[in-house]
C-alpha cells in the first residue's frame, strides 16, 4: 500500500480576477476552495487512477477538519494526527496573464504530534511505500524527517521524497528510492543549472553520488522532464500547448502518475513518463485536480528519448 505524508496541509483558495491594482479592492471572477497539500494531492491523483493509498498528516482546527472530511469524501483513506491551532489557507490569484501565490506558515507541530505519527508508521500493517511531500510546519523538530524515514525504512518500506529544502542533501544519505525536484529546486539544492542534457547529466550524477537511487526531474512550464536510474537518463517532452489555469497541483499529480506506472515495473520508464507529463498538463488546465479527462489523449502526444551514455 502507498502511504503519503503531508506534514503541512492547506486549504487552497484559487481566484481568477482582473489585474491586481495596488491599494484598490477588486472583485473576483471565480473562486474555489480545495483541500490540498503535496502528499494529499498524490493520494487524490492515485485515487482518480483507481489506486488506494493512505493519507497521513497533521491537521488543526476548522480548516483541518474540512480537509480530512473532503479527503474521505473523495474515497481516500486518511489517518490524521490532530494538533492545536488552525491548518493554513493558501491563496492563489490568476489575472489571465500572471499567477500569484501567497503561502502561510501553518499550525505549529508539537513533539506529541510527531510521536503519534511515528507510532502510526511503527504499527500499520501494510506500509510498502511512503511518499513524503511538501514543506514542514513551524516548530517541527530538526530531525523530524530523518526520524520519519528511519521509522519507515525499519519496516522495510521504500521512501520517495518531494521536498524543496536543502535538507534533501542530508536525507539522500538514507538512500531514498526516488526524489522529484523541479529545475529550480535542483539548481538550489545541488548548485548546478539543468538547462541542457549535459547539465542534467552532471546534476543527476551529483544526486546519485550522495545516495539517491532514482531522480525524476520536472521543468514546470517547459512541459518536459528527465528521469535517471543511475545508469540511463530518459527525456520526455509534451508536443502541445496548454491553457494554464493553475499549476498548484500539477507537479504532485505528475509524481503520482509516474509512480503508478513505474513503482511495480521499474523497466516501464517510457510509459511512466508519458502518463506523468500528460497528467500534469491536464491538471494545470484545471482548478484543483480537474477530472483527468484528457490524460489518455495527452499521453499519446508525449515524446520520449533515452540520452546517449557518456
Amino acid at each position: 500500500m502507498f502511504y503519503t505524508l503531508t506534514a503541512n496541509p492547506a486549504v487552497d483558495m484559487t481566484v481568477t480576477c482582473p489585474p491586481l491594482i495596488p491599494n484598490e479592492n477588486i472583485r473576483s471572477v471565480t473562486s474555489s476552495y480545495t483541500p490540498n497539500g503535496k502528499g494529499l494531492d498524490v493520494s487524490y491523483a492515485l485515487k482518480k487512477f483507481g489506486v488506494d493509498s493512505v493519507a497521513l498528516g497533521f491537521f488543526a482546527g476548522f480548516t483541518g477538519k474540512y480537509i480530512v472530511e473532503e479527503t474521505m469524501n473523495m474515497g481516500c483513506l486518511c489517518r490524521p494526527v490532530w494538533i492545536d491551532g488552525i491548518t493554513r489557507i493558501n491563496s492563489y490569484f490568476n489575472d489571465g496573464e500572471n499567477e500569484y501565490g501567497i503561502l502561510n506558515a501553518g499550525a505549529p507541530l508539537t513533539p506529541e504530534g510527531e510521536r503519534e505519527l511515528y507510532k502510526i508508521l511503527d504499527t500499520t500493517g501494510d506500509l510498502e511505500c511512503l511518499i513524503i511531500s511538501g514543506s514542514l510546519p513551524p516548530k517541527a523538530s530538526r530531525y523530524f524527517l530523518d526520524e520519519v524515514i528511519d521509522h519507515a525504512q525499519d519496516r522495510g518500506c521504500d521512501v520517495i521524497l518531494d521536498i524543496s529544502s536543502d535538507k534533501l542533501k542530508t536525507l539522500a544519505a538514507k538512500k531514498p528510492l526516488l526524489i522529484k525536484p523541479n529545475h529550480h529546486e535542483m539548481k538550489a539544492i545541488f548548485g548546478v543549472p539543468v538547462n541542457t542534457d549535459d547539465e542534467v547529466r552532471v546534476a543527476m550524477k551529483m544526486a546519485h553520488d550522495i545516495g539517491v537511487q532514482n531522480v525524476l526531474l520536472t521543468r514546470g512550464s517547459r512541459g518536459d522532464a528527465y528521469f535517471s536510474n543511475g545508469e540511463d537518463i530518459w527525456y520526455a517532452k509534451r508536443e502541445f500547448n496548454i491553457n494554464l489555469v493553475s499549476s498548484v497541483c500539477a507537479g504532485d499529480c505528475t509524481l503520482a502518475a509516474f509512480i503508478l506506472k513505474w513503482y511495480h515495473n521499474r523497466e516501464n520508464v517510457e510509459e511512466a513518463l508519458k502518463l506523468a507529463l500528460a497528467t500534469g498538463a491536464n491538471v494545470a488546465e484545471s482548478v484543483g485536480l480537474g477530472d483527468f479527462g484528457r490524460v489518455d489523449e495527452y499521453s499519446r502526444r508525449i515524446a520520449v528519448r533515452k540520452l546517449e551514455r557518456k
